[in-house]
């Protein structure tokens, strides 16, 4: 029609020109963060339309030691996994992986000086790379020191709250966070220790430490509504548990806790001749949920798992078992645990809990593998998969394992 041969060639568009709306519909069928990340470095155009799409989010990521990390490219209780890879390269293997907030990685570095503590922490985006130094786990202060005690309301305990603490060495277990650093809103940073919880907010050149021996070195902690909820089984009386939450407010710029009270003891069901092995909290779909596994000894094969939703409608509050997740999955490690809208994928199976751990580790020769526990929540079946770790990840190189959710 415009004179040429109908045999002849036609231009090819560049990859620029693609509409924004085919581009979203692409992302929306690519549920691997790795594979997304590939889409977004293909050109600037590209990167600034994924930028605007609103997909779901992509499945989350397991991240090793070393600085490697697996994406999950399938989820079903058959799921599937990338083969793992660096997402940069970076000399210091001493660094421990302790939680997550979206891309952004919460690392420490232990100290030389002090026995069993941290020398340094710090939060790394995995995408732009961007790092934030906090304030030193191990320090001295010899100015501004300020202390209260406050009463753990329904207890006989106490907590004492210090700002500027003259001498601390602190090794994190678990570091949790308000919000995405990146973010408009406050971030706040909860960190788990031995008899310590110690909080940060940007602007502070320390941590608030609050220590109590009525925080137990197990206890597992959430933000949720503003607060801190802290879950513990006492080792004496494994089949108690307690629940505390920390009312947070900010004194001259200073994040510090309000008030603290024990809003939880409760006999946890009895499993006959088991224990409880490992505890942890959650939120999903604004309820607080406790996942206990119960063992015949400690750290050996899981013989139950119960999931149970903090009800806030009595007093004191309680707990009631649950039974489904409403097509939901929950991703559950030592440093990180969240619930995954599994049903925005199509063919995606929900009602799934996917538990890691660096006590389900194996090496034969130079080959590292660990299991991935799949708890289905409808009828209450385990299965465990077995997963490749980084070569050079050696033992116990997946105490280090943690779960990371980018949001795009």
């Amino acid at each position: 029609m415009d004179g040429r041969n109908s045999g002849d060639a036609l231009p090819r568009e560049r990859w620029n020109d693609i509409p924004a709306d085919m581009l979203g519909l692409v992302l929306r069928v690519i549920p691997c963060a790795a594979d997304r990340a590939r889409v977004r470095s293909i050109c600037r155009s590209w990167r600034a339309t994924a930028a605007i799409q609103r997909p779901p989010p992509p499945l989350p990521v397991l991240v090793f030691s070393r600085f490697s990390f697996a994406s999950l490219s399938r989820l079903s209780p058959a799921m599937a996994f990338t083969k793992p890879r660096r997402f940069f390269f970076h000399k210091d293997v001493t660094i421990r992986w302790v939680g997550s907030f979206d891309e952004w990685l919460v690392g420490t570095k232990p100290s030389r000086e002090c026995k069993d503590a941290d020398s340094h922490c710090f939060l790394l985006n995995l995408m732009s790379r961007k790092k934030i130094q906090l304030p030193r786990p191990c320090a001295l202060h010899f100015f501004d020191y300020f202390c209260k005690t406050l009463p753990i309301v329904n207890t006989s305990g106490w907590v004492d709250i210090i700002i500027h603490d003259r001498e601390y060495s602190m090794c994190f277990r678990k570091v949790v966070l308000s919000a995405s650093p990146a973010s408009d809103s406050m971030c706040i940073v909860a960190a788990i220790s031995s008899r310590t919880l110690a909080l940060w907010h940007p602007g502070m050149r320390s941590w608030c430490v609050c220590r109590s021996f009525g925080i137990d070195g197990s206890a597992d902690i959430a933000f949720y509504q503003g607060r801190i909820y802290m879950a513990m089984v006492s080792t004496y009386f494994p089949h108690i548990l307690s629940i505390l939450f920390f009312q947070l407010e900010e004194v001259n710029g200073r994040v510090m806790v309000s008030y603290v009270e024990q809003c939880v003891t409760e006999t946890l069901p009895p499993v006959e001749g088991c224990v409880v092995n490992e505890f942890y909290i959650v939120e999903w779909r604004g309820k607080l949920l406790l996942i206990v596994m119960y063992a015949e000894h400690v750290w050996l094969d899981t013989e139950k798992i119960g999931i149970y939703a903090l009800d806030f409608s009595t007093n004191p509050h309680s707990l009631t078992e649950i039974n489904n997740l409403d097509g939901d999955c929950l991703f559950i490690s030592l440093r990180s645990s969240k619930s995954f809208p599994a049903c925005q994928y199509d063919g995606a199976k929900g009602d799934f809990v996917y538990f890691v751990s660096g006590y389900w580790q194996h090496a034969t020769g130079v080959h590292h593998s660990f299991d991935v526990l799949v708890y289905n929540v409808r009828d209450a079946t385990t299965t465990r998969l077995s997963v490749s770790a980084p070569e050079d990840n050696s033992g116990p190189f997946t105490n280090n394992l943690l779960w990371l959710f980018p949001p795009r």
